[in-house]
């Protein structure tokens, strides 16, 4: 019996079958690429603004305006923000459900439902908002948003009430439907 010495052979050549090695650490590499950037696209949706005094933004929402359109004891609110440019391909391409949440976020409001949500506006339709003290009689109690919003509007059957840079509706009111 003879014994074949594969000394004469290159030191890596024995690992790299089919081209194993070389695959193996270009697709680990690739993977560390990939969740790195992933990483940063889910740092960049959930970290908050870190700019001091600016009012009306949440993380990377800046809110326009709120309007709360008030039918009987429910609420259809719609509110116009803009998404910081950058922002706006990464909600398209991973999709809206943090921008919704954000969004209720801000407005903080219960039993809601999202009937509209874009990249510039969304409407909300919030159930049983006001306490309903019959003979169409009611109170939409003290609310606080998750911002200072820059431009409120409330509207009521009767009337309309215009707030500027206001985070929350001190003492509530009432009104008829």
């Amino acid at each position: 019996m003879q014994s074949v010495d594969q000394s004469h052979e290159r030191p890596d050549k024995a690992f790299n079958h089919k081209g194993f090695k070389k695959h193996h650490i270009n697709n680990y590499t690739m993977k560390q690429v990939a969740v790195g950037v992933v990483l940063m696209l889910v740092l960049a949706l959930i970290t908050p603004s870190m700019a001091a005094g600016d009012e009306g933004r949440y993380s990377y929402i800046t809110v326009q305006d709120v309007t709360i359109r008030l039918e009987m004891a429910d609420a259809v609110v719609t509110m116009n923000y803009t998404v910081d440019g950058s922002i706006g391909f990464l909600v398209l391409l991973l999709g809206k459900s943090d921008l919704e949440q954000k969004v209720l976020n801000i407005l903080n409001f219960n039993n809601v439902s999202v009937q509209y949500l874009g990249l510039d506006h969304a409407e909300i339709r919030v159930d049983g908002v006001a306490n309903d003290y019959g003979d169409g009689t009611y109170w939409f109690p003290e609310h606080s948003f998750g911002v200072a919003v820059p431009s409120l509007t409330i509207i009521t059957p009767q009337s309309a009430r215009h707030y500027e840079n206001t985070s929350e509706i001190s003492g509530g009111f009432g009104y008829f439907a």
